[in-house]
């Protein structure tokens, strides 16, 4: 039985789930994603925001997504982006362009990533992680100042996250004390029998459609605690590793 009942529990927490993913996915720009995703160098089938979006059967533009992938990459493959790329600490995805542009790109990516390489604090602080795109002769130099760069990154990031957490919890706290009181005034309320009139069906209606709202309120602030949690250890863990 207790099995039976734990199987039941996964399932709504994974409906309940699944629904705020979905509405996050309908805010979602497809063509924009698509664009972006393209301007990063990576296909869209390794990006995780639409992997989530088709786990939890999302409704999405493919049409508008496969636009904006094809501008995107067309924008990828000029020089000028060759080089911000390099300068932001990204490799270039060479398969994505015309063989043909390939040497020009390259050189263009190879003086970015010099510029990228000879800051390392401006690195650690824009909030990418290294991607050991620096040769050894740079990387010497380039690793303190990027640790103590990223390391404030980080740190700013984890003050915000523990804040919003706290507000979060009080939130919850408020909001289920609230939902406390509701249940009583209904359970306060008479037992009417089958084939009586209800004189409190006016009360008892208003009553349940304010848990409903609470309830749907209470579930948004649980799944928003548990994203808050999770950047909460890994930014600790992050930076416990950068001593």
């Amino acid at each position: 039985m207790k099995i039976i009942f734990n199987a039941v529990l996964i399932f709504l927490f994974s409906s309940c789930t699944n629904f705020f993913i979905r509405q996050e996915c309908e805010k979602i720009n497809w063509y924009q994603l698509g664009y972006d995703t393209a301007l990063r160098g990576e296909r869209v089938s390794n990006n995780e925001q639409l992997s989530r979006c088709r786990k939890a059967e999302a409704e999405i533009s493919e049409s508008q997504l496969d636009v904006g992938f094809k501008a995107g990459m067309s924008r990828y493959c000029q020089p000028e982006t060759a080089f911000q790329t390099g300068k932001q600490g990204d490799t270039l995805n060479s398969d994505f362009c015309d063989s043909n542009m390939l040497s020009l790109l390259k050189h263009k990516h190879m003086v970015g990533n010099q510029a990228y390489c000879a800051d390392g604090l401006n690195a650690g602080l824009s909030g990418k992680k290294y991607k050991n795109v620096c040769a050894e002769a740079f990387e010497k130099k380039f690793m303190p100042e990027y640790k103590k760069g990223r390391k404030k990154y980080l740190t700013n990031l984890l003050s915000y996250a523990e804040s919003n957490l706290r507000q979060n919890k009080f939130e919850i706290s408020r909001l289920s004390s609230e939902k406390t009181i509701l249940d009583r005034r209904v359970g306060y309320l008479p037992v009417v029998k089958d084939g009586e009139p209800d004189r409190y069906f006016s009360e008892r209606n208003s009553l349940k459609s304010e848990l409903n709202t609470l309830g749907s309120r209470l579930s948004e602030l649980e799944f928003k605690n548990t994203a808050l949690e999770k950047s909460v250890t890994e930014y600790q863990t992050e930076l416990a590793s950068l001593d």
